[in-house]
């Protein structure tokens, strides 16, 4: 009798010990995924944060619509994204936008974004809205951009997408003058001041 329940009260111990192991096995591994979900998300953010500032400090006139052989920046048009771009590979990404940290105009690389991510993050840029300047020129061009920026964590399935609404305004030039090639500092252009910088944000994935 005693060797049975010494053989019952080890067998419940150890049915314990294996219990209390599985959840901190699954507690790990939950923890793991949240780190690397946060990772790609700094990385995302870093990224957007530096087309942002790279947009709101351009030179220069408007940049145009251009998304498919474009000699400058890749500037797509309401509509001619993907819905569900978040879900979309790395390579398509490269292809329609551009690496975090390298000016897409020159392609020189003004600053390393990494955000721990396994791979560097992207972004790509579309045009929202529009409102022409006034004739009397006493407003400027004003344009309603939404970024993308996408970023991974230390592993290949850690994603994380953001968007923003970013606006600013361009003074209408009248000359060959390209981005990138103008007076510094033209956000937010002429007087009146006019808005510039974001407007909202929200994360896809």
């Amino acid at each position: 009798m005693v060797l049975l329940l010494c053989l019952i009260f080890l067998t419940a111990l150890t049915l314990l010990g294996l219990s209390a192991s599985a959840e901190a096995i699954l507690q790990n591994q939950l923890a793991a995924n949240l780190q690397e979900t946060e990772r790609a998300k700094q990385s995302a953010l870093a990224a957007l944060s530096w087309a942002e500032s790279w947009l709101l400090t351009l030179d220069g006139s408007a940049p145009e619509i251009c998304s498919i052989d474009c000699a400058g920046l890749k500037v797509h048009a309401p509509g001619n994204l993907p819905v569900n771009l978040e879900f979309e590979g790395l390579s398509w990404w490269l292809e329609h936008g551009y690496e975090a940290g390298i000016d897409p105009l020159t392609g020189e690389k003004l600053s390393v974004i990494t955000g721990s991510s396994i791979v560097p993050p992207v972004w790509l840029i579309e045009i929202v809205h529009e409102i022409p300047p006034a004739d009397d020129g006493t407003t400027d061009l004003q344009v309603w951009y939404r970024i993308f920026a996408r970023g991974n964590g230390h592993t290949e399935s850690g994603i994380s997408v953001v968007e923003s609404i970013v606006v600013r305004s361009w003074p209408v030039i009248e000359s060959d003058v390209l981005p990138g090639e103008g007076e510094p500092g033209l956000c937010p252009g002429s007087e009146p001041p006019s808005k510039c910088g974001r407007v909202a944000w929200r994360e896809l994935r």
